[in-house]
């Protein structure tokens, strides 16, 4: 059952990957537009700036559930790591209740935000602004997808010891 579901977010996951890829080549393009005309040429380029912030945004958004399809984010486990296997899992439903719960609020009460985007542009590009905010509910939504996966993978072992080669990245 797990490979099943795993097999279905693959292409998901292959795509949020190659977007935040994408994301952070044009967010790098961008800042080095800016400081080249900036320092080289003494012309500020304004609408690099916010390509590169709004780069910026959506790739903490979806690299967040990138890093957490990973196991790659932050997190001491040593204490929980020592716990007999109950209170393990026990801890690790606890941890994705609460993260779930906080996506949860970020991703429902995005929506009055991007109604008012709805109305508003961009000082430079002169985009609307609901498409900035929709990151909130597309990143929450990514996000919870994979802690739900990661609830389903680690329950037999939920707080692995790290490898040689994870320790050295």
């Amino acid at each position: 059952m797990i490979r099943l579901i795993e097999c279905l977010c693959l292409p998901l996951r292959r795509a949020v990957s190659a977007v935040v890829i994408a994301l952070f080549a044009v967010m790098m393009a961008s800042v080095l537009v800016q400081v080249g005309g900036r320092y080289l040429f003494g012309y500020p380029v304004a609408p690099a700036s916010e390509i590169a912030t709004f780069c910026q945004i959506w790739l903490v958004l979806l690299g967040s559930g990138v890093a957490i399809a990973r196991s790659q984010h932050v997190a001491i486990d040593m204490l929980p790591a020592a716990m007999p296997l109950r209170v393990q899992r026990v801890l690790l439903a606890v941890i994705a209740a609460v993260t779930l719960g906080f996506l949860w609020v970020l991703g429902t009460n995005a929506g009055p935000l991007i109604k008012l985007g709805g109305f508003q542009t961009s000082p430079t590009l002169q985009i609307p602004m609901k498409y900035m905010y929709m990151c909130l509910p597309a990143g929450a939504a990514y996000m919870a997808l994979e802690v739900l996966l990661a609830l389903v993978q680690r329950w037999s072992d939920p707080f692995p010891e790290p490898s040689i080669d994870e320790e050295a990245a």
